[in-house]
């Protein structure tokens, strides 16, 4: 061991800059060694992972013009206008609701989200929504309704909250016999993560909730929508026929709770495998979770993102990934009359308007609860759940910006030393965006952390050395004589010198 550290100071004292180098690398690798092959829990590494995320984010969707395979959606909008028209209700009024899903379910969409949540009561009867959803027809889309969750005071699984429409879907008796539960109809959850800096940038899949004494698993609205819009694209899985929310269940089922006193976040498994090379799966990472928003919100425009091609059975043709309609616009006229331009897109009904405090900070800045959901339902059928890239390819970048990060730190101070690795950063961000995987974004973050920290530990060693060595002088500027004397004038020697 002796002969070792007196071979490193040779060397340290014979190639300082290079023994510098080598082990700021070394150091990189060992914090990278660590973070992802042990995840510790570490804020720091966390907080620059998402802020890379987000960059690569917003540079996606500044530079994403076209997208090849996306279902196209259409939202409808109850805003502010809307929301003054019909009356500037606490509670949407729900006959409204009912003209709307009549007027959508008519117009052969692939799917139709309604991002209200019937939970609370609008002080009417409801009847007419009531009649709407029991009457609703198997010939009509897939309809996805929220259900909220109340916490349970006991601090077991969150209890579901009933609504007055849950008969009306059934399973209910009709003259003594038991009418099932509508198949096109499903109660789903709306959740998110929301992080502790107030951004959402996660999902969830599943929320697991208790039914009476019943654990269940209540499958998210993203979900749901996504695995519909994925059979439409590409095709139901390999011998697997069932339609696309009764196979959601079945692979649901797997996830249930044992009892209804705690969750079980350990499982894994594949909900959606097609296409092979973007399965939707539940992992324990944190990787799998994040959401890749593709399109910011506007008020007031009437198309958002970036232009999507329409399936030939639709007309074909193309549009932008979000056209917004008013829900103002859509209700009045013949209920039973279909809405053009619907067809194969789906449809969310949610509301913008301001006092509904249903908008949330995001990577790409504020937006509503519905837009959010249509984000992440494009997200799950263009890519299923995020990966990491292959571990060769991880190993390669890794290296790549842990020697540059290193480099800089060397050379240059660390305030030069970030901005300049900042910009590597972004030109990488650039040549990876087509193949973007949130999994890349350690890769990233990671070896910079690991450089950054080292480079601030020999900070802070050497300005502990100079406070323990200078005192209460360390405050004064470096340009005050270290010996106490004021600075002399250029060009005045000192009393005694050489002359």
């Amino acid at each position: 061991m002796g002969v070792l550290v007196k071979a490193l100071e040779r060397s340290r004292a014979h190639y300082p800059k290079a023994f510098e180098l080598a082990l700021s690398v070394v150091f990189g690798i060992l914090i990278e060694i660590v973070i992802l092959c042990f995840q510790p829990p570490l804020l720091l590494v966390r907080r620059v992972g998402d802020d890379t995320a987000d960059q690569m984010i917003r540079l996606l969707e500044r530079t994403t013009t076209n997208i090849p395979k996306s279902p196209a959606f259409v939202f409808i909008d109850i805003d502010d206008a809307t929301w003054k028209a019909w009356g500037s209700h606490l509670v949407t009024p729900r006959a409204y609701i009912a003209i709307l899903l009549e007027r959508v379910a008519r117009s052969k969409p692939l799917a139709i989200v309604l991002d209200v949540d019937l939970a609370y009561s609008d002080a009417t009867d409801g009847k007419a929504l009531k009649d709407f959803l029991q009457d609703y027809k198997s010939s009509w889309p897939p309809l996805l309704l929220v259900r909220s969750l109340a916490d349970d005071p006991d601090g077991g699984l969150p209890r579901l909250r009933l609504t007055e429409y849950d008969q009306a879907i059934g399973p209910r008796k009709i003259n003594g016999d038991l009418v099932p539960a509508k198949d096109n109809v499903m109660f789903t959850s709306p959740l998110f993560e929301r992080d502790g800096d107030g951004k959402v940038r996660r999902w969830k899949l599943f929320a697991e909730a208790c039914d009476g004494a019943a654990p269940i698993v209540v499958p998210s609205m993203h979900l749901a929508a996504a695995i519909i819009a994925r059979q439409a694209i590409y095709g139901a899985p390999p011998a697997d026929d069932d339609a696309p929310l009764e196979r959601m269940k079945r692979r649901l089922a797997a996830f249930t709770p044992t009892n209804c006193e705690r969750a079980n976040g350990a499982r894994e498994g594949t909900l959606d495998s097609s296409p092979l090379d973007r399965p939707i799966r539940i992992e324990r990472d944190d990787v799998s979770k994040r959401v890749i928003y593709r399109v910011a919100w506007e008020p007031g425009a009437v198309g958002l993102g970036p232009i999507v091609e329409l399936p030939a059975p639709v007309g074909g043709g193309q549009t932008q990934l979000v056209e917004v309609r008013p829900a103002r616009l859509v209700a009045p006229g013949d209920r039973g009359a279909a809405l053009p331009g619907l067809e194969g897109r789906i449809v969310v009904i949610g509301g913008s308007f301001e006092s509904g405090g249903d908008r949330y900070n995001t990577p790409l800045g504020v937006m509503p609860g519905s837009l959010m959901i249509i984000n992440a339902i494009e997200a799950l059928t263009q890519n299923g759940t995020p990966r990491e890239f292959p571990t060769p390819f991880r190993i390669v970048i890794s290296l790549v910006v842990i020697v540059v990060a290193s480099l800089l730190t060397l050379f240059l101070r660390p305030i030069v030393a970030a901005a300049a690795l900042s910009a590597f950063l972004l030109m990488l961000m650039f040549a990876l965006l087509n193949r973007f995987q949130a999994g890349a974004v350690l890769d990233l973050a990671v070896p910079a952390v690991g450089a950054f920290v080292h480079d601030l530990w020999d900070s802070t060693v050497t300005m502990a050395q100079d406070i323990r060595r200078l005192r209460l002088r360390w405050l004064l500027k470096p340009g005050s004589n270290e010996d106490g004397g004021a600075r002399r004038p250029q060009g005045v020697a000192k009393e005694g010198g050489d002359g």
